[in-house]
């Protein structure tokens, strides 16, 4: 171990070693796994992505550590689901667009030409 990667990490302690060589304790770890796949649930699955990304070697890994396990396991199952559903509504939407969707439903759908004044959001005109 090189003493000089983290300070955090003391002799004895064990440890979690990330995609990109980061040495953290596994404390430290599992409160970062949980917290990503919780904040995937706030309408950002991609930290669910980022979070099996993170801890793949961990993950992989026979002896890991069952809590980060966990974790991303869900946290892959997670993103797979959210990238399966919002995948081809996105390409449908953007590459098809008028030609494969009706003009009425394609206007419903475009976030872009909602009216937010009535929220106080947007341009207000006086």
């Amino acid at each position: 171990m090189d003493r000089d990667r983290d300070a955090e990490v003391h002799e004895g302690d064990q440890i979690v070693e990330s995609v990109d060589y980061e040495v953290m304790p596994v404390q430290k770890a599992r409160t970062l796994s949980k917290r990503m796949f919780y904040g995937g649930f706030c309408f950002l699955p991609l930290m669910w992505g980022m979070n099996v990304w993170l801890f793949w070697p961990d993950f992989k890994a026979p002896r890991g550590d069952p809590i980060i396990r966990k974790y991303t396991k869900w946290s892959a199952i997670g993103f797979i689901v959210a990238t399966v559903i919002f995948l081809p509504w996105l390409l449908l939407y953007a590459i098809a667009g008028k030609e494969v969707l009706s003009p009425d439903v394609y206007n419903a759908l475009n976030a872009a030409a909602l009216d937010l004044s009535a929220y106080g959001l947007g341009i207000i005109n006086p």
